[in-house]
C-alpha cells in the first residue's frame, strides 16, 4: 500500500467500548460507548478530570484491561480477542510506555533499565547496549548511564523512562500523566522530548492528562467526561511546536511586544514638552554671590566683620571647618 494512502487508514479503531466495574454491590461505567478513531504519526491528547475514564480507555488501547464491550482493533488486530500471552508479544513489537511513577527497576542502572525491553525481545547484550547508551544520549543523560534511579532527579528518571519507551522504535507510545511528578520547567522539557522524538520516528503519540497546557502539544484532544469523549479539538493549527511558541503565543507577544515600543516612541517625543512643563513650573532659585577674601581692619575682630557680611547678603548660615 502507498504511504500516503497508509496514512489515511487508522492504525487505532475503537468502536462502542465499554467498561463496567463491579465494586460489592455496585456497578460502575468507567466507558460508555467510547468510538474513536487514531491516524499513524498522529499526537492525539485524552483530556479528562481524575475519573473521567481517560485512563481506562489508554488501558484497553494498550491490552492491559479487557473491554465490557464494544471492539479495539490495531494494525488489523482485534485486542479484545487476544489471548493474554499474544497480547504480550503484540505490545513488546508495537507499543511502549511512559508513565507517571517512571516505574524504573530500583536495582538496575540507567542503561539496564533502557536495554530492557530489547532484552525481552531477545536482542544480543552488545547490541541493546549500544542502543541503550544512544537513546540515553539523545535525552541527555550521556553521564549518568550507570546511576541508579535512587541516584537521580524526579527529571533525570522520566528520562529514563522515555528512552526506555522509545528504544525499540515502537509504532505507538502511551503516556499516561508523564509529568504528574515534575515541575513545570522539567514538564516543558518532557514534553519537548517526547514530542521530538515521535516526530522524527514517526511514532503514534497518545497522552492521557488533565492540565491543558500539556493537551496543548497534540494534534487532536479529545475531552473525556463521565466515561464519553463529549467533544474532539482539531488543535494542529495552534499547538506548541518543540522549539518554538505556539501560533497564538507568538502573535500575542508580538503584539505585545510592538505595543511596548509604540509606548516607547510616544513618550520619547512627549519629553520636550515634560521638560518644558517642568522648566516653566520650577521655582525661581536665589542667586547667591559668592564671597571674596575677608579683609580684616585693624581695631576690628574677625567675628564682627563676618557679621557685617552676613547682614548685607541672603546667607542665613555659616559653618565652620571645624563643625
Amino acid at each position: 500500500m502507498p504511504e500516503n494512502e497508509a496514512l489515511k487508514k487508522p492504525i487505532i479503531s475503537i468502536k462502542g467500548l465499554t467498561k463496567v466495574f463491579t465494586l460489592g454491590r455496585e456497578k460502575v461505567v468507567a466507558l460508555n460507548g467510547i468510538d474513536l478513531e487514531i491516524y499513524p504519526g498522529e499526537i492525539v491528547c485524552l483530556l479528562g478530570t481524575s475519573g473521567s475514564g481517560k485512563s481506562t480507555l489508554l488501558n484497553m488501547m494498550a491490552g492491559l484491561e479487557k473491554p465490557t464491550k464494544g471492539s479495539i482493533v490495531i494494525f488489523g488486530e482485534r485486542l479484545d480477542r487476544m489471548s493474554e500471552r499474544k497480547l504480550a508479544m503484540f505490545r513488546q513489537k508495537n507499543m511502549g510506555f511512559v508513565f507517571q511513577s517512571y516505574n524504573l527497576l530500583p536495582n538496575l542502572t540507567a542503561i539496564d533499565n533502557v536495554a530492557l525491553p530489547l532484552a525481552f525481545a531477545g536482542m544480543k547484550k552488545k547490541i541493546r547496549n549500544k542502543k541503550a547508551r544512544k537513546m540515553l544520549k539523545l535525552v541527555g543523560l550521556g553521564k549518568r548511564m550507570r546511576h541508579k534511579p535512587t541516584q537521580m532527579s524526579g527529571g533525570q528518571q522520566q528520562r529514563v523512562g522515555i528512552a526506555r519507551a522509545f528504544v525499540g522504535t515502537p509504532k505507538i507510545v502511551f503516556a499516561d500523566e508523564p509529568t504528574g511528578n515534575l515541575d513545570t520547567r522539567t514538564t516543558i522539557e518532557i514534553m519537548e522530548m517526547m514530542v521530538s522524538l515521535s516526530r522524527e520516528n514517526r511514532q503514534t503519540l497518545i497522552i492521557v492528562t488533565h492540565d491543558i497546557e500539556i493537551a496543548a502539544y497534540a494534534d487532536k484532544i479529545y475531552h473525556i467526561i463521565d466515561g464519553r469523549i463529549s467533544s474532539m479539538d482539531d488543535n494542529r493549527s495552534k499547538q506548541i511546536i518543540p522549539g518554538r511558541q505556539s501560533v497564538e503565543t507568538a502573535q500575542a507577544e508580538a503584539e505585545a511586544a510592538a505595543e511596548e515600543a509604540a509606548d516607547a516612541v510616544r513618550s520619547e517625543e512627549s519629553l520636550p514638552e515634560i521638560r518644558k512643563g517642568r522648566e516653566e513650573s520650577a521655582p525661581d532659585e536665589p542667586v547667591i554671590e559668592p564671597i571674596g577674601p575677608i579683609d580684616i581692619k585693624d581695631g576690628e575682630s574677625s567675628a564682627e566683620e563676618i557679621e557685617n557680611i552676613l547682614e548685607d547678603s541672603d546667607i542665613s548660615e555659616i559653618h565652620t571647618e571645624e563643625e
